[in-house]
């Protein structure tokens, strides 16, 4: 674990992430004042806060998430996955094409140990951590405005609960530090049982929750801080991993029977606003100037972004699992599906998150025709290596040639989709396939123009259901690399498996009939999962340093 931090190198940089008071730029850059100061001015501790809420996740990549100012780089005080690529690029649905991204160098070659995980991120967990504590012990005795006070609290509340979460999902045991530690106490603290920081989760959300205002009450400048709602709903997410499930469905419908927010009515477009869409209840707010990322650059298919690009690229098993609109899976003889036009009458999500053949993308067609196609499968080292691209976040409003730090949509961390999902597959564990259940999925399926589930499923196959619906509608946001591993799935999905693309040989100009060729994507190593890669390894320098954090997870 990390030693105690000085708290004004901390926060030295100061980072807007949202607005705050017009004067706070004519105040005194933060390390050059006392923490009394600090604490005893609102325009102070917001920029604290703020700097606070930088170790909220962002699930688009590393890679090219920067600050600008005056036209010069400068870093963004801002934390992704710690991971050049996507999350689910490590999973069945999607893969990246480049052999030096830690997805086939590391992760997908099942190279993880306790010395080399480019996923860990448990020291920048318990420096955030430690910043919360910072934070609440010093604003405990501050003169502050009552009203103002309460709320801040319950935000560092909010965010503190936030990376012990991640760290229960990611790590298992880990030590709960309520407090600052002092110098002349113990450093060397031990593990807690995973139950116990589920249980401090739900504490800390709780407590949140009960100071912080509503979605209703949010005005539009504060898009970005939390809510109620948001406690509730990242409470809902976190109780069901840990299989808490009934109090998992009570903070779901929480959300839901608030009436604050609302499933978007455009599936595609919700992933390319700016923030404020009334069904994001957590997200991640950037301008492309003060505060970017590179999500256009890094995923855009060849040539539309001729230098860089394609770093995302879904399977032909992805691709399959898209049921009709009628609602049947394409291997159901009664479905309608035509082989020689596969594209055709499937589920609206698929055509808002995948690039195919002939889809119509910022004002031309898609040409994957191999071989010559523009962006044909394995054309070059920068082409798709399955024959599709993502839709999916792609800012199809912003100007050729955006750069590095330059996109602009927001990160939706939450949004009222998954607490549906959540709700449903909780309930469903709780006390079966009731109707409240059939409801929540059915919203999500119904915003998708597909048909409700039928009557009648038993609990495992309603369970069925929630997993694959939770595959299309998370699609890309990082859910199903956290899902197979709670579901202990990862073996049977992963391990031993390559995945296929495919070519589109010729189109019929008349019939609009393809010639297909599927392939398997041979040139990178088998997918190789282990039952112990659902836990993460505890790293090995932070058991140098203390000792106490064994047992190492199993396995490592």
């Amino acid at each position: 674990m990390k030693r105690i931090k000085i708290f004004l190198a901390l926060i030295a940089v100061f980072v807007v992430v949202m607005s705050c008071d017009e004067d706070f730029l004519e105040r005194d850059a933060l390390d050059k004042i006392n923490d009394s100061a600090v604490y005893g001015d609102e325009g102070y501790v917001k920029a604290v806060l703020f700097r606070l809420y930088n170790y909220m996740p962002i699930g688009y990549p590393g890679r090219g998430q920067v600050g600008k100012k005056d036209g010069e780089e400068q870093q963004p005080g801002v934390r992704s996955n710690g991971f050049t690529s996507i999350l689910d690029n490590n999973t069945d649905i999607a893969m990246t094409k480049s052999g030096w991204i830690e997805s086939w160098r590391h992760i997908r070659s099942g190279n993880i140990t306790p010395t080399n995980n480019p996923l860990d991120n448990w020291g920048d967990l318990y420096e955030g951590i430690y910043l919360a504590n910072l934070m609440l012990s010093n604003l405990q005795d501050a003169e502050l405005d009552e009203d103002f006070k309460s709320r801040i609290i319950a935000e560092v509340r909010f965010v503190k609960a936030f990376q012990y979460f991640d760290l229960a999902r990611r790590y298992g045991d880990v030590p709960i530090i309520k407090e600052i530690q002092s110098l002349d106490g113990d450093l060397l603290v031990s593990r807690d049982p995973v139950s116990e920081v589920y249980a401090y989760v739900d504490e800390e959300f709780t407590a949140a929750a009960a100071d912080l205002p509503s979605k209703a009450d949010l005005p539009d400048s504060e898009v970005g801080r939390a809510t109620k709602e948001a406690a509730w709903a990242f409470n809902g997410r976190a109780q069901l991993f840990a299989k808490n499930y009934t109090r998992s469905a009570e903070l779901s419908k929480l959300v839901m029977d608030s009436g604050n927010h609302t499933l978007a009515p455009d599936y595609e477009a919700l992933f390319q606003t700016y923030g404020g869409d009334p069904e994001a209840i957590f997200e991640v707010l950037f301008d492309g100037i003060t505060k970017g990322h590179g999500m256009d650059r890094i995923m855009l298919p060849f040539s539309y972004r001729s230098d860089w690009g394609s770093q995302c690229n879904p399977t032909q098993e992805f691709v399959d699992s898209y049921e009709m609109t009628n609602g049947l899976p394409i291997t159901d003889p009664t479905s309608g599906y035509d082989p020689l036009r596969p594209y055709e009458g499937r589920d609206s999500r698929f055509h808002a998150t995948v690039l195919y053949q002939g889809s119509e993308f910022m004002g031309r067609p898609l040409d994957v025709i191999f071989p010559d196609g523009l962006d044909a499968p394995l054309r070059t080292g920068l082409h798709s290596i399955t024959g599709y691209y993502i839709r999916k976040f792609m800012d199809q409003s912003a100007p050729f040639g955006v750069g590095f730090g330059e996109s602009k949509q927001s990160w939706i961390e939450m949004r009222l989709a998954e607490v549906l999902l959540n709700f449903a597959e909780a309930q469903n564990e709780a006390t079966g396939p009731d109707a409240s259940v059939y409801a929540a999925i059915n919203m999500v399926r119904s915003r998708a123009g597909q048909p409700d589930l039928p009557a009648g499923l038993t609990q495992p196959q309603m369970f069925d259901r929630i997993v694959h619906e939770r595959k299309i509608e998370l699609a890309l946001e990082g859910h199903r690399f956290w899902d197979l591993k709670r579901w202990k799935m990862g073996v049977d999905v992963l391990n031993g498996n390559n995945f296929t693309g495919m070519k589109v040989l010729s189109v019929d100009p008349t019939t609009g009939e393809m010639e297909l060729e599927r392939f398997p994507i041979d040139f990178r190593p088998t997918t190789v999962y282990f039952e112990r890669f659902d836990l993460f390894p505890i790293p090995q320098s932070e058991i140098e340093k203390n000792p106490n954090l064994l047992p190492q997870n199993p396995g490592y």
